[in-house]
């Protein structure tokens, strides 16, 4: 019994030819030599530290600790009154010369409404919700604690002091 082969598909035959060299040149890798692989790094050597704590930093010079952070007082008779709505919005933070932004949203979070700090110093760096105590603007830190306490000067500013003592103004 003999075998013809009457007609070719031609682009049957090349899509094998192109699929054998594929293999084939696969097998001609630089992957598959014997050459010698290079060494590994050898594991880096970490610094030697020492434990990190901490503590409150001792009044500014001149002061007592008893003037340096005095007890959040209670908002003046001429501060006007807030509601959530006056508060929303995006507010320029003046820590103690140094400046920052704050955001209060209507997002309920924490003690009362969300808030969050964009390049602000260490003072204000966790705060995490605010709410309005009679005419007083509270903030406070992620763990709840009362972070900041400011009464209006004005329809778009107040003015008060953190917990630790340092002066804040907020504007827009």
């Amino acid at each position: 019994m003999s075998l013809t082969i009457k007609s070719f598909n031609l682009p049957a035959v090349l899509a094998f030819g192109l699929a054998a060299a594929a293999i084939l040149s696969g097998c001609a890798s630089a992957r598959f030599h014997d050459r010698p692989q290079p060494a590994a790094a050898p594991p880096a050597v970490s610094a030697p530290y020492a434990q990190v704590s901490q503590s409150d930093l001792p009044p500014p010079d001149g002061m007592s600790a008893a003037t340096a952070a005095p007890a959040l007082q209670a908002a003046p008779a001429e501060a006007i009154d807030l509601t959530p709505a006056s508060i929303a919005g995006v507010w320029k933070a003046d820590l103690g010369g140094m400046t920052c932004q704050l955001a209060t949203p209507q997002t309920k979070a924490g003690k009362g409404y969300r808030a969050g700090s964009l390049h602000c110093p260490a003072a204000f760096a966790q705060i995490g919700s605010w709410n309005i105590s009679g005419k007083q603007l509270v903030f406070y830190d992620k763990s709840g604690r009362d972070l900041a306490v400011l009464y209006s000067t004005g329809v778009n500013s107040f003015s008060g002091r953190t917990s630790a003592g340092l002066p804040v103004s907020l504007s827009r």
